[in-house]
């Protein structure tokens, strides 16, 4: 048994949470499920429970010395690293490329370019800290051993504990535990509905599209019904009634609980998380991949980037031009009326659901933390050299963050 740290930064894990909170607590699980000891430092309490869990408000600095083991999520606390690091925990960091920080609002002002080179440093730092890595996709993979590289992470001793770099880095994609598969099928299924937009909350996510797609397979004769999960914007209300589809598309009232998900998709028959091109497409997967596999649902996606990619190498839905309404309708159709079309992606979402086992993914990250030794570099005097030269250059990373998000 160890005793394993999960700093959540500001990401809540109770029934609000989204995203990489979804993605923490899942982990957690995993890892009590295994005979670890976890404790996850959220910003506010929380009344989820697991065995061998625990979640506390209390600061990193009382927590550390009780832990072996530290799990952060992208741009945690530098101090945190720093601490932890030099207290010898074994750090396990979830490495998101500082890409999607360029759509905060906080960066498009006046000092944004200063905001993002600090966000950048703190990401470098995290980089080279790190005894091992967690990345959420192949691309985000490939892009992380380009930044080792650059960093001059990689080193002929990391060669010499295995050519794989499996030591250092591990591909967890986006996925699901077996709890929550469990909750998911015992959940009762909403009222019924062809679509369910979970896409996310960024501009490049908007859902839009989807509206003159609705209006184009009205023209087919076919009445598409539309439910979204994330509170719209006054621009997409408008255009809806606008469009006469006020009584196709279903709005919500307000924050949907992380349980009353499983409701919502369990009555749905397809998932749409059309975006635009960006270049955090090319290298993410989106977080909202997992309802796909979660709840069995086809995806339409758009071909922007690496979410599109694994959508269509896995035939797990149809991939469209969310700029093109007719194509877009034709996806959506083959998504959700029954026949040959949908009935390939249900089964490809079958064949494909080993690919969205956490428990799965995490079996390389257990064996790590059973073992807990730390990366062959971290004595190595150029390395201490070079996360100095770091710190010195930027000493801002030994102060809290400015706040971003």
């Amino acid at each position: 048994m160890t005793t394993v740290l999960i700093h959540a930064g500001p990401y809540p894990v109770d029934d609000q949470l989204g995203g990489i909170g979804i993605r923490l607590w899942e982990t957690a699980q995993v890892l009590a499920d295994a005979g670890h000891r976890v404790t996850i430092a959220a910003p506010r309490p929380s009344g989820f429970t697991h065995p061998g869990i625990s979640v506390t408000t209390r600061p990193w600095e009382e927590l550390l010395a009780g832990h072996r083991v530290l799990v952060t999520t992208d741009l945690p606390d530098t101090r945190l690293l720093i601490t932890a690091h030099a207290a010898g925990l074994f750090l396990v960091a979830e490495n998101a490329p500082p890409i999607e920080h360029l759509h905060y609002d906080a960066l498009a002002g006046p000092d944004g370019q200063d905001l993002y080179a600090d966000t950048v440093a703190r990401w470098r730092l995290q980089l080279m800290l790190a005894d091992h890595v967690l990345v959420r996709s192949e691309a985000e993979r490939a892009s992380t051993l380009g930044a080792l590289v650059a960093t001059g992470r990689l080193s002929a001793a990391h060669h010499r504990a295995g050519p794989a770099l499996d030591h250092l880095l591990s591909l967890v994609p986006i996925g699901h535990n077996r709890h929550s598969a469990q909750t998911a099928a015992q959940a009762p299924a909403g009222r019924s509905v062809d679509v369910v937009w979970s896409g996310g909350a960024w501009e490049y996510c908007h859902p839009s599209p989807l509206l003159p797609a609705l209006d184009h397979a009205r023209g087919l004769g076919r009445e598409l019904t539309l439910r979204l999960l994330y509170e719209p914007g006054p621009a997409f209300r408008a255009q809806v009634h606008a469009m006469g589809l006020d009584s196709l598309v279903e709005l919500p009232d307000g924050p949907l609980g992380h349980h009353g998900r499983d409701r919502m998709l369990n009555g749905a028959r397809c998932l749409a998380i059309t975006g635009s091109r960006t270049a955090e497409s090319q290298t993410c997967h989106r977080l909202r991949l997992r309802d796909a596999a979660l709840y069995r649902l086809p995806v339409v996606v758009d071909p922007h980037g690496a979410t599109g990619d694994v959508v269509a190498a896995l035939g797990i839905g149809p991939v469209a031009d969310p700029a093109d309404p007719k194509a877009l309708a034709l996806a959506l159709l083959a998504a959700t009326d029954d026949g040959p079309a949908r009935d390939g992606h249900l089964a490809a979402l079958d064949l494909a659901a080993p690919r969205f086992d956490l428990e799965r993914h995490l079996q390389p990250l257990l064996r790590l933390i059973a073992e807990a030794r730390p990366a062959p570099d971290r004595d190595d005097p150029a390395h201490r050299a070079a996360v100095a030269r770091l710190i010195a250059a930027t000493p801002a990373l030994t102060t809290s963050a400015p706040a971003i998000i």
